[in-house]
């Protein structure tokens, strides 16, 4: 009697956790605060983000604080060879760079800046992040949504 308490007893720890491991959402392998999978193709891109939220110009359209975008750029399967970040309906291609381990970062210019602010109005541009690596020639993209906020600017004269 008591060697099956024990074998039961093992039993429903191992199947606790053999759930934990592979079907609850705390286990170690997965990562609470990115919804995305790697992909199976080796090239992923997970969380992109801008910094700060909303890029904010002064009244001359000079940026208030850089305007950066930020992803982090995995890739099992070769080099990266080309990570940017291209806004839709405009020509403003920024190309970002490594900065550390997987994080890859790019800062729009004044100029490109300029391009997206109109006065006293705060926009949101669609752009989509791009990743190439050079042994299998694959590529990898996730959206991001860019806000720029403009001041109001009376023009007198």
């Amino acid at each position: 009697m008591m060697r099956q308490k024990f074998f039961y007893g093992v039993t429903v720890m191992s199947l606790a956790s053999l759930s934990m491991l592979f079907g609850c959402s705390s286990s170690p392998f997965h990562s609470s605060t990115d919804s995305q999978e790697l992909s199976p193709s080796g090239l992923t891109i997970l969380n992109p983000r801008t910094e700060p939220g909303t890029f904010e110009t002064t009244r001359d359209l000079k940026p208030i604080d850089p305007p950066v975008v930020l992803a982090e750029v995995k890739d099992i399967t070769g080099n990266l060879t080309e990570v940017h970040l291209q806004i839709e309906n405009s020509s403003v291609r920024v190309p970002m760079t490594r900065v550390a381990g997987t994080t890859w970062r790019g800062k729009l210019t004044d100029r490109q800046l300029q391009t997206l602010a109109i006065n006293g109005k705060t926009l949101k541009y669609q752009g989509t992040i791009h990743a190439r690596n050079d042994r299998f020639r694959k590529t990898a993209s996730a959206r991001i949504e860019i806000r720029v906020k403009a001041p109001q600017v009376e023009v007198t004269g």
